[in-house]
């Protein structure tokens, strides 16, 4: 009887407890490997990462942001990220996004007036967004339409040759690196000197 009530009572200590807030792997589990292979971890990473640690856009060395994503991830694993959206951010952009909607038409449906001018700009916004991406998409139709075979080719003989050149610096031949530079400079016409 004594053991039934202390495992009553410790189920109602963890369900008021801190503990309620979350427990490991609520939302799921991730790893190091997720930030180069998971696109929607990577995405709230990224939205943490310029919310919650204040950089918006990370430039600094390798080592440093797998630190800050081994942060991210110790909060993501044990469920204590400061908000909801961090898990999957996608998702609750699409939540919000749908939440907001229906407010703006469950209110032009109460009243009139007002509520038009935010259904008017929800729409607005919408098809902002959807010129965005259309122009995005064109603009990079129109570079690989642009593109010869000859040019695509040239492109990767030259990352190759730049691959080549780094190899050589780091194994130490300069006779090598010096001449992968002079092949790979710019052309300089003589009579614009």
């Amino acid at each position: 009887l004594q053991i039934l009530e202390r495992n009553k009572m410790n189920k109602q200590k963890t369900s008021d407890g801190a503990n309620s807030k979350g427990y490991f792997g609520k939302f799921g589990v991730i790893n190091l490997s997720d930030f180069h292979s998971n696109t929607a971890v990577k995405h709230s990473f990224e939205r943490w990462l310029a919310e919650v640690k204040g950089i918006a856009s990370f430039s600094g060395p390798k080592y440093e942001l797998h630190d800050y994503f081994k942060d991210y991830a110790e909060d993501y694993n044990t469920a204590t990220l400061p908000h909801k959206k961090y898990y999957n951010y996608e998702k609750w952009e699409m939540e919000e996004y749908a939440r907001k909607k229906r407010e703006a038409q469950e209110a032009a449906a109460g009243k009139e007036g007002g509520a038009d001018v935010a259904l008017d700009e929800l729409r607005h916004r919408e098809e902002m967004a959807e010129r965005a991406k259309r122009k995005k998409r064109e603009e990079q139709q129109m570079l690989l339409a642009g593109m010869t075979a000859e040019k695509r080719e040239e492109m990767k003989n030259q990352a190759r040759l730049r691959h080549e050149m780094n190899v050589a610096y780091k194994t130490g031949d300069d006779e090598t690196r010096k001449r992968l530079e002079r092949r790979l400079a710019p052309e300089v016409d003589q009579h614009l000197r």
